[in-house]
């Protein structure tokens, strides 16, 4: 087991299970008092030591048991015990340096007996003020509790039970020293004896310091105290030997998180400052209210901003909640980059979604990419943000998130829908398949006339909002391979697995930080596959070849799922004109894919490399369609994919259009990590060896044996070095005082510098209150599609079948003494 304390310090180099009498004559030969765990114990008074009963003489090796640490402030910290270890029954007499290691002490002896330890009381002297005695008690001391019903509202805790318990540790202040006064061995209830159990009690239930550090860790990387748990058991070679459960764990990380919410803005803005140092071009702007709140604040590092002028051409944009403990609306700025991969372009924080907060934000953003308007962006469909947008954005073409406007038109029309299946399919492929702006118009209006449905406010509020969400509005923009804001959402949910609810600001940005990391290593692997790596061909077009060496690779799968779906379509040649020839493209048979059951029109230009498909996929996704290919094949051109249809934003970055890049130092070879992550490191190593040995070296007494006497002789030598260090530190820290000392006699008074306007600014600004958003619904998410659906009906409780009830059901009605309806409905 690892073991932050070896069997000297815990032994002190005499017989654990000597009496005191024994101990006495080993004083006299040596001297001095014997020590007990590092501590001298002086013999004193009538009463002879405790005699060994059966729970001091059970000294059955044990793996795993927890001591505290004399390192300890505030709660006692606990430290692996080296196995088989048996602490010295306490006695009258014994003495401690301080109450605190008397504490100690008793809680290692309470741990091999199997009770749990409290401090009863404490007292100060009159003379002095000084704390002079304590009282450490059985935690089931005190009257039995009687029993009292539980408040409806209240939260049913669960109790200790108290039985009475007089077993008992008495200190009092003894000169510079501390004495034991009283020692009651006797309990009044069941000790626990199995080893798993023990670390459920509440005075040992700790977690080492050492292993505190791991544990932050693996809390930064998000991991939860399950996963924590899993680990450390492996660690430990098993869960049960782990010296706390995952509670423990869980309280420990809830604590981590509550040291930086009250200073967060200002730690916030300090670690904005630190960042700027490294990376001048990071970016971020805050708002303070009247009383120095912050109302908004937004930030954006130098990578994205020297990438945005590559990939402005499309930004989703949507807010989420139950990211921070103020409950403001975290607005992400999300980009397309070459490989077809979420990028983050900045991060924004408002107070609540007003127009105005939207304003400020979008003008910083501005600001940020100096003054680089994004051309096309889609959002949800919210007042505040298409407000800002056009107040903001000159010339964008703003499209509204399809699936949001499908989800609210599924709650008002489902139900009217379902017995007009023709009416829903109609609806469906109006929207979905209509090529141009007029043929939607044309085709909506013999819709709504032909079932009777042109004066239902419902589809007169979804004519009115067609140019925002309707396909046919924008086949010639580009938003590639989207419609809804997808892309936010799930970027959001991806956040949503670094951050918490109750998370600072602190945190959460630097959450943030490490899933920008995320995105950096995802797009070095693309990279990297891109420049090293093939794949085998669809088939045998010497276009798919060159498009290979082309683009990156995710959009190269992009365009050959494009290039197979030509197998289900034929080719008929519908009419000649000056520029080249018209074709008719159309399924083989059922539907296509993303294209449904309809024909496509595509004008072909063999001379120029032209051709133009009604769908227009050239342009809202920047590679050509199947409909194109289709033509291009059955004209026989297909050695070659026109040049001017390659879109750059897709391709291998060559070095003309490289996106500058904030390139860090490499390591140099043979550097290591920092000490502080080469200790981790060591410790979880040195955790899972030593676990495994002590499998082995528990199976007998000489292999135990074996054991002790190599910790013995691991703790001198440690404690030899560490005396060298110790030694070595102090010789270093007296000469550089005495440096700064004359450093200090020769220099002038310093002058303080003038703060700038930025830190003056930083320094007044204060934590948020509470938002009151509106926040996400409070059930689950409906699944749902870019479709208006068919409502699930429901079934009869009598046939089990659907387009009826109980009521009516022509079985119940045949059968009313076998189903009733009153039994039907208890």
């Amino acid at each position: 087991m690892p073991r932050a304390r070896g069997f000297e310090y815990w032994f002190g180099g005499i017989d654990l299970n000597a009496t005191p009498e024994a101990s006495t004559s080993t004083d006299q030969h040596a001297g001095q008092p014997p020590e007990v765990g590092g501590h001298r114990v002086d013999p004193q008074g009538d009463e002879a030591g405790p005699s060994n009963n059966d729970q001091q003489a059970d000294s059955r090796a044990r793996t795993g048991v927890t001591l505290s640490s004399e390192e300890s402030d505030g709660e006692a910290e606990v430290e692996s015990t080296p196995e088989g270890y048996v602490p010295k029954v306490p006695f009258v007499g014994m003495m401690f340096d301080t109450p605190e290691l008397a504490l100690q002490h008793y809680n290692r002896y309470a741990h091999h007996i199997g009770f749990s330890v409290k401090i009863e009381s404490s007292r100060r002297c009159a003379k002095d003020g000084e704390l002079d005695k304590f009282v450490y008690v059985c935690n089931k001391s005190g009257k039995p509790r009687e029993e009292e019903a539980v408040p409806v509202k209240q939260r049913n805790r669960k109790l200790t039970v108290l039985t009475d318990c007089k077993a008992k540790l008495r200190v009092k202040r003894d000169g510079a020293r501390w004495k034991v006064t009283q020692f009651v061995e006797v309990h009044t209830h069941e000790v626990i004896d199995k080893f798993a159990l023990k670390k459920y009690l509440r005075s040992h239930n700790k977690i080492p310091a050492e292993e505190k550090k791991f544990i932050d860790l693996l809390h930064e990387v998000n991991l939860s105290s399950g996963r924590i748990m899993e680990i450390m058991g492996e660690l430990y070679g098993s869960k049960q030997n782990v010296p706390y459960n995952s509670k423990t764990v869980s309280n420990y990380t809830a604590k981590l998180g509550n040291y930086d919410r009250i200073k967060d803005i200002p730690e916030l803005l300090e670690y904005f400052e630190e960042i700027k140092k490294d990376d001048p071009r990071f970016f971020y702007r805050f708002k303070l209210d009247a009383e120095n709140k912050v109302e908004n604040l937004f930030w954006v590092d130098s990578k994205a901003r020297d990438v945005y002028p590559l990939y402005n051409d499309c930004i989703s944009f949507d807010t989420t909640f139950m990211t921070n403990q103020y409950s403001m609306p975290c607005a992400p700025f999300i980009g397309i980059n070459r490989y077809g991969q979420s990028i983050q372009l900045g991060c924004g924080f408002v107070r609540n979604e007003s127009s105005v907060n939207f304003v400020w934000l979008f003008e910083r953003f501005l600001e940020a990419m100096d003054g680089l308007h994004p051309l096309n962006i889609i959002t949800d469909q919210d007042a505040g943000i298409r407000t800002a947008i056009l107040m903001v954005f000159i010339g964008i073409i703003h499209r509204f998130c399809r699936w949001h406007i499908m989800q609210k038109v599924q709650e008002k029309l489902g139900t009217f829908v379902a017995q007009r299946e023709d009416l829903r399919l109609e609806f469906n492929d109006v929207i979905d398949y209509s090529m141009t702006p007029e043929e939607f118009e044309q085709r909506w209006a013999n819709m709504v006339e032909t079932h009777g449905v042109a004066d239902n406010t419902h589809f007169l509020d979804l004519y009115d909002l067609r140019e925002y969400f309707v396909p046919a509005y924008f086949r010639h923009r580009f938003f590639p391979f989207l419609q809804t804001t997808s892309r936010s959402e799930g970027f959001n949910a991806v956040l949503k697995q670094y951050v918490h609810p109750h998370d600072s600001l602190v945190r959460f940005f630097k959450q943030y930080m490490k899933l920008q990391e995320r995105i950096d290593v995802t797009e070095d692997a693309h990279e990297f596959d891109g420049d090293e790596k093939t794949v085998r061909l669809w088939g045998d077009f010497p276009m798919e070849k060159q498009i290979l060496q082309t683009y990156t690779m995710p959009i190269y799968h992009r365009f050959q799922l494009e290039l197979r779906k030509i197998t289900s379509y034929n080719v008929r040649d519908i009419g000649v004109t000056e520029q080249g020839s018209i074709h008719e493209v159309f399924p083989i048979q059922g539907s296509v894919r993303g294209y449904g059951r309809r024909s496509y029109r595509v004008d072909a230009d063999v001379a120029n490399g032209i051709y133009n498909c009604e769908c227009c996929k050239i342009n809202r996704d920047g590679i050509l369609c199947c409909h194109a290919m289709k033509v291009m094949s059955h004209l026989g051109m297909v050695t070659k994919y026109p040049e001017h249809y390659i879109l750059p934003r897709w391709c291998l970055p060559p070095p003309d259009i490289v996106a500058p890049r904030d390139e860090r130092q490499e390591r140099p070879v043979g550097q290591k990590l920092s000490r502080k992550d080469m200790r981790l490191l060591r410790y979880g190593n040195l955790c899972s060896d030593f676990a495994k040995l002590a499998v082995g070296l528990a199976a007998s007494e000489k292999t135990n044996e074996i054991a002790e006497r190599h910790m013995r002789a691991m703790e001198k030598e440690m404690a030899d070095l560490k005396k060298a260090n110790a030694d070595a530190l102090k010789k270093r820290k007296s000469a550089k005082h005495a440096v700064n000392t004359n450093t200090a006699n020769d220099s002038q008074e310093s002058v303080p510098m003038e703060e700038d306007a930025a830190t003056v600014e930083n320094r007044k600004a204060r934590n948020p209150p509470m938002s009151a958003t509106k926040g996400r619904p409070g059930s689950k998410r409906k699944k749902g599609g870019l479709q208006l659906q068919k409502p699930k009906q429901g079934l009869c409780g009598v046939c089990k079948q659907p387009g009826h009830d109980a009521r009516t059901c022509e079985v119940r009605l045949a059968n009313p003494e076998k189903y009733s309806l009153l039994g039907l409905f208890h």
